[in-house]
């Protein structure tokens, strides 16, 4: 049965009805453009010291050792990073930003349990990404799960592979190239 909004008993209805409708368009609008507007695919590279150097800082420490066992696969510990993001392999490239996280050894599998914020600011995006992995430090690449982003990159989820492309598990730091493919949900 339709509503004849000319009546004065149903004009009221009828007004709150185009108001939310156009404030429900304008929303929707609003939304879709977000989703559309940010990045698909990053390229970046992360780089990490295990021993400090002059002008280069350690990225990674042991923060808790309850067993008194400083080994990194010793159960219970905790560890903290905040690693530079760079746009090139060379560690005097231009910094782009830096990932702060924390990692704690898998008692049964050469793999620890990661967390980073990638917090990223070039002009053409700028934002932070949060990334999970159950990450094989002697692998040649590892996958993330790309969980949630802000500014540039709010709404994103995906996923992300690093690969090592200098240095590694035994030299003083290893250089990570980041591939991050990204959608907007």
């Amino acid at each position: 049965m339709a509503t004849n909004c000319f009546h004065p008993q149903a004009a009221g209805a009828c007004a709150a009805f185009i108001l939310v409708s156009s404030i429900v368009i304008s929303c929707t609008n609003s939304v879709v453009n977000a989703l559309e507007s940010g990045p698909s695919k990053l390229e970046f590279y992360l780089h990490e010291r295990t021993v400090a150097e002059p002008g280069y800082e350690v990225t990674d420490v042991l923060a808790a050792m309850p067993s008194g066992n400083a080994s990194y696969f010793s159960f219970g510990n905790l560890g903290v990073a905040e690693h530079v993001i760079r746009e090139g392999v060379s560690n005097t490239s231009k910094i782009i930003g830096r990932a702060p996280g924390l990692f704690q050894p898998n008692r049964e599998y050469p793999t620890f349990a990661l967390q980073k914020l990638l917090t990223l600011g070039t002009g053409s995006y700028n934002g932070t990404l949060v990334v999970f992995s159950d990450w094989n430090y002697v692998a040649d690449s590892n996958e993330w799960a790309v969980v949630g982003g802000t500014q540039s990159f709010r709404m994103a989820r995906g996923y992300a592979v690093n690969r090592i492309v200098d240095g590694g598990p035994d030299a003083l730091f290893t250089t990570y190239k980041w591939e991050v493919f990204l959608v907007y949900t």
